[in-house]
């Protein structure tokens, strides 16, 4: 009687065991593995000043990050007079934002590349942005907010080139 009490304990003890592991493996499976909500570089500058001016929400889906920013003239080779020259013009080769959101135990973020459009770089004119950021975890909640953005300008021959980031900036995150 021993034997068979001792057994049936047992198995009764490894069935608790099969069952505790059954219902931790969902958790583990499902569990966040993308690595995380991206960084935001700190704030630096070759030539170009950035200031993220407004951000304001749609649909609690896309946060529209308005970026301001002027851009130093560009020196340029002229391969027909063999001197340096002097541009205005610019293009946007990159730069985007990023929105990273504290909303309880999550972290809901959102980051958009920025790329095309022309850029006046004479070092007075504000051009002005507007990089759509889309949630990528969860819609974004009215409230606080850390935002970033860089942007990155060339001369039309690609031979000159600005740049900025802003840092980590916080934001008041609302609908429109």
């Amino acid at each position: 009687m021993g034997a068979s009490h001792l057994s049936r304990r047992t198995r009764l003890v490894m069935a608790g065991g099969l069952l505790a592991i059954a219902l931790a493996v969902p958790g583990a499976v499902s569990a966040d593995t993308t690595g995380g909500a991206p960084s935001i570089p700190p704030a630096q500058s070759r030539d170009a000043t950035i200031q993220v001016a407004s951000v304001s929400v749609t649909a609690k889906v896309v946060a529209n990050v308005t970026i301001r920013f002027t851009c130093q003239p560009f020196q340029v080779f002229d391969w027909e007079t063999g001197q340096t020259i002097e541009t205005t013009a610019g293009h946007i080769e990159g730069g985007g934002a990023t929105v990273i959101q504290a909303q309880g135990r999550t972290i809901a973020w959102g980051q958009a590349e920025l790329f095309g459009g022309a850029a006046v770089c004479d070092g007075a004119t504000v051009n002005a942005v507007t990089v759509p950021v889309t949630a990528a975890v969860a819609p974004w909640k009215a409230g606080t907010a850390v935002v970033g953005a860089s942007i990155y300008v060339i001369d039309e021959a690609g031979s000159d080139s600005d740049y900025a980031t802003s840092g980590p900036l916080t934001f008041r995150l609302a609908g429109r």
